[in-house]
């Protein structure tokens, strides 16, 4: 019995050291936060793909009022969009909002980790005529450029707390202001991870079969 329990403790010992490598990584994980608002309403999602709408991680029905997400944990060596369905239920309608990510494991199209909306890094397509902001909407792949209606606290709206003065109110080009007073417009955006910090493929994998080889080992010592 205490020789069983002698060859348990290097077992013990190699699943903590495992453990540790991966709340190492946790713990040095890029992740992703926002704030933004839209006229007048919007969904707010992660994907890794841009044809497919991805993770809800905002939304908000008050042009007013600005909302927040934080910490959307990004994998390494994963391309991320970040897409925001608004939905404009009279009147002039845009987006606008700011970005930031946790450090330089990832990058905006701007090449930075700070981005506001502007017409340089997001693209947009007219959706459909719903403007239900209750119902969440198909995604439509944005492939059109955008254009600014006027950086925060243009008029209508104002100044919206919480955003950059810089960042802009922006909407598709192929819509004036008042081509959709009831509507739905996509937008995105790509997050590109740096390949420099991404982990060397099958380094996990390698210690995982390191770790069962030793752990195969130190069972059959046991039954001896």
């Amino acid at each position: 019995m205490i020789k069983a329990v002698f060859h348990r403790v290097p077992i013990v010992l190699a699943l903590s050291g495992l453990a540790a490598i991966l709340c190492v990584q946790c713990a040095n994980a890029s992740s992703l936060s926002g704030d933004l608002t839209a006229d007048n309403a919007f969904y707010a999602y992660i994907s890794t793909d841009n044809t497919v709408l991805g993770t809800l991680v905002a939304q908000g029905g008050n042009w007013g009022a600005t909302s927040t997400f934080s910490n959307f944990i990004l994998t390494p060596g994963q391309t991320y969009y970040l897409q925001v369905e608004a939905i404009n239920y009279g009147g002039p309608g845009a987006l606008i909002g700011q970005f930031d990510l946790s450090d330089t494991g990832f990058q905006f199209a701007n090449g930075s980790q700070t981005m506001l909306t502007d017409t340089t890094d997001w693209l947009a397509v007219y959706n459909n005529a719903n403007s239900d902001p209750n119902a969440q909407q198909p995604w439509v792949t944005p492939t059109g450029s955008v254009y600014s209606l006027g950086t925060n606290g243009v008029g209508p709206w104002g100044t919206v707390s919480g955003i950059d003065g810089n960042a802009d109110w922006i909407d598709a080009t192929v819509l004036g202001l008042s081509d959709c007073q009831f509507c739905t417009v996509d937008f995105s955006t790509p997050i590109t991870s740096d390949s420099s910090t991404a982990p060397e493929p099958g380094t996990l994998g390698l210690l995982g079969g390191a770790l069962t080889g030793f752990l195969a080992l130190a069972r059959r010592r046991v039954i001896r």
